[in-house]
């Protein structure tokens, strides 16, 4: 007959394993920051000063504190086994379960990633206006460039081809070219034809040469269930979203349920949360004309 604690021991290698086994766009659109309290406070958002020649004294920029700041939630998972599941050895009806809770444990980063995606042109990023906004402010408080990373329009080559020329046009406080390369288009299952055929097509259905063919990668997110799109440049360092990670996927079980329900409990469980990066590495498309 098996023990609590020799079911226990099995369960969490089988979670381990599996999470550590199983991967997540969550990495590929956010930049993964380590928190070590319950909020963090992004000062250096929006901060990046130039190359410039060393002529005299260095020119010593001052970090604008922005403001913006994650607070970190707490998610969990849990599942019940019977102790006479547990006392008969029957554990090894419950590996999928476990399994499956591993899986969707590391790949939950990717929810909160899709959910502040989605929710972009209603919630504010590190300068005050939404992420996806018409008025991004940058330059001289008297005389700023407004810039607007959202628009109207279907997702085919014409629109790509705009956006892209447009994140690529833009500049930071000091004038200069963010050096913005856009590499990656987002959108939902109700687009997927459409991105096909701007990305990986060849040829346009008339025969002439496709000009956005393989110009991005393409990402399905299934949380995105209308037709807007997005352009993302998530090669550099800080991507658009940020993931604050202060535990992730802690395996737990516990015994003190078997008196009153006869049961041992396992489960997971997450601190952390996601949150915006730089606009500027990001454009939204409406998907209507």
């Amino acid at each position: 007959m098996a023990t609590f604690e020799e079911t226990s021991i099995g369960f969490k290698a089988i979670f381990q394993k599996t999470f550590n086994d199983t991967t997540s766009e969550a990495a590929q659109l956010a930049t993964i920051v380590e928190s070590k309290d319950l909020s963090e406070k992004y000062v250096w958002l929006g901060n990046f000063p130039n190359m410039k020649e060393w002529i005299g004294d260095r020119d010593l920029k001052s970090l604008k504190d922005f403001g913006y700041q994650i607070d970190n939630k707490s998610f969990e998972a849990s599942v019940t086994v019977p102790k006479k599941h547990i006392e008969y050895d029957k554990v090894g009806l419950y590996k999928p379960a476990i399994e499956q809770m591993a899986v969707n444990a590391k790949q939950f980063p990717s929810e909160l990633v899709a959910e502040v995606l989605i929710d972009g042109a209603t919630s504010l990023c590190y300068d005050g206006k939404n992420f996806f906004a018409t008025d991004h402010a940058v330059g001289p408080v008297a005389t700023p460039t407004i810039y607007a990373n959202k628009s109207e329009g279907v997702l085919n080559s014409a629109n790509i081809i705009a956006g892209v020329t447009f994140m690529q046009s833009i500049k930071n406080e000091s004038g200069k070219s963010l050096r913005v390369k856009p590499n990656i288009l987002v959108c939902g299952p109700n687009n997927l034809s459409n991105a096909i055929t701007a990305i990986t097509k060849e040829y346009n259905a008339g025969g002439e040469n496709n000009t956005t063919y393989k110009m991005l990668d393409y990402l399905v997110l299934p949380e995105i269930t209308d037709l807007s799109w997005y352009i993302l440049d998530t090669t550099k360092p800080l991507k658009p979203f940020i993931i604050q990670v202060a535990e992730d996927g802690i395996f737990e079980s516990s015994d003190d349920h078997k008196f009153v329900k006869d049961a041992s409990l396992f489960g997971t469980k997450s601190f952390l949360n996601a949150g915006y990066g730089l606009w500027q590495l990001a454009f939204k498309f409406s998907g209507v004309a």
